[in-house]
């Protein structure tokens, strides 16, 4: 009976370990090999996204709140982090808060397969938060099927870079994230850091 137990238990384990992670919050982490793409040691390089966006963001957000980015140092205590400013506004049906990148330290992620964000959620409220890409010389759109709910505090966002995402990986052009909050709120933020890939195998 002793070696049963141990047998199932050990199935159970080896499970565990190889479970793939999903899009999602605080859930499986990747343990393959990371690539930090950002940690805002040198500055901002993620703008945010107003009303004159092109028409690869307007056709799917009609009204954007995002006001400003900027650096401070991150509650972490090590280094700096990113925060993503954004207006008071109803938090009606696409509304949202967009900010992106286009000068990036790696634009091929043919070889990647998760991207990992930590965030601090500093409200009162939830906050969606959601992974875009454009890539290709047509900067083709891509978006995480999955937009995961932050409570409020600090965590890790997983995002699962399938073709839904990243439609053409080996030419990204430009990267973000879009956050929507379902109530009315006041202007505030959203901070993040450390915004790393993490290779297939």
């Amino acid at each position: 009976m002793k070696k049963i137990i141990g047998l199932l238990c050990a199935a159970a384990m080896t499970f565990t370990v190889f479970a793939a992670p999903k899009t999602g919050v605080d859930g499986e982490m990747p343990k393959t090999t990371p690539f930090v793409l950002d940690d805002f040691e040198e500055g901002m390089y993620m703008i945010a996204v107003r009303d004159g966006w092109d028409a690869f963001g307007n056709v799917f957000m009609k009204t954007q709140f995002s006001t400003e980015s900027k650096t401070a140092k991150s509650w972490t205590g090590k280094g700096n982090c990113g925060v993503l400013e954004y207006a008071a506004h109803e938090g009606k049906s696409g509304q949202g808060c967009l900010y992106e990148c286009s000068d990036m330290i790696e634009n091929n992620w043919k070889d990647y397969k998760y991207m990992t964000v930590k965030v601090n959620n500093p409200n009162d409220y939830p906050v969606s938060m959601q992974l875009f890409t454009k890539t290709g010389s047509n900067y083709q759109w891509g978006n995480s099927p999955e937009a995961p709910s932050i409570a409020p505090g600090e965590h890790t966002i997983v995002f699962v870079l399938n073709s839904s995402t990243v439609a053409i990986p080996s030419k990204i052009m430009q990267f973000g994230f879009a956050f929507y909050i379902g109530q009315k709120v006041d202007a505030s933020n959203v901070m993040i850091d450390d915004i790393t890939l993490w290779t297939k195998k």
